[in-house]
């Protein structure tokens, strides 16, 4: 703006292109990162949760594109030198893949799974209804589980909070392929007494 006419942009500011050359005969077809990526992703999840919790949304978000980046790559990652050059690679995420490679897990992410904040959260959050600030008030009242919640007179939750209480292992349970076939049975009956020529088709992972 101050120049009056475009000006080039500084080299960090740039997109780089990488290219990387893909031995099938080496590499085989399809994603052989599956084996790394297994710990990594949870790993990685683990670590993009705990600071989601802590409403760090800018780490959070590092940790899932690098979850990301990782699983998208056409090779192997077995050694550091592997991700040289790699964008959305941090120290953090460097520091965790490197414990990983040579461990076989991270100190790092099993001590934030053996956090009691942490733990609290991850139960509170996963009831319906309920977001980091209701857990935040939760935990700083000295709740740490869903069977406290659900005890707790003094508390006042919203109608989806009540609700998600109320159901609270049905809606955290799995719900099996036989059980989703069974449902999807009756919708289609259903939806075919009035529309005969209608199509009912599950979506979804049980799709997949």
């Amino acid at each position: 703006m101050e120049a009056g006419r475009p000006v080039d942009s500084e080299m960090k500011y740039r997109l780089m292109l990488m290219s990387w050359k893909y031995d099938k005969q080496k590499f085989g077809l399809g994603n052989l990162n599956i084996d790394l990526i297994d710990k990594v992703k949870d790993a990685f999840e683990v670590m993009a949760e705990n600071y989601e919790f802590k409403e760090n949304e800018i780490f959070s978000l590092e940790f899932l594109r690098a979850a990301s980046l990782l699983k998208s790559l056409p090779f192997s990652v077995t050694s550091m030198k592997d991700i040289q050059g790699l964008p959305c690679v941090g120290d953090q995420v460097r520091d965790i893949i490197e414990e990983i490679i040579e461990e076989g897990e991270s100190s790092r992410v099993k001590e934030v799974l053996n956090d009691e904040r942490y733990k609290a959260f991850k139960q509170f959050t996963s009831v319906f209804g309920v977001g980091v600030k209701t857990s935040e008030k939760w935990y700083r009242m000295g709740l740490r589980t869903v069977e406290e919640i659900k005890v707790e007179k003094t508390l006042k939750l919203s109608k989806m909070q009540k609700a998600g209480i109320l159901y609270y292992e049905d809606l955290v349970s799995c719900v099996s392929k036989a059980e989703a076939d069974a449902v999807s049975l009756i919708v289609k009956n259903t939806v075919c007494t009035f529309l005969p020529d209608a199509l009912v088709t599950i979506t979804g992972g049980f799709r997949r």
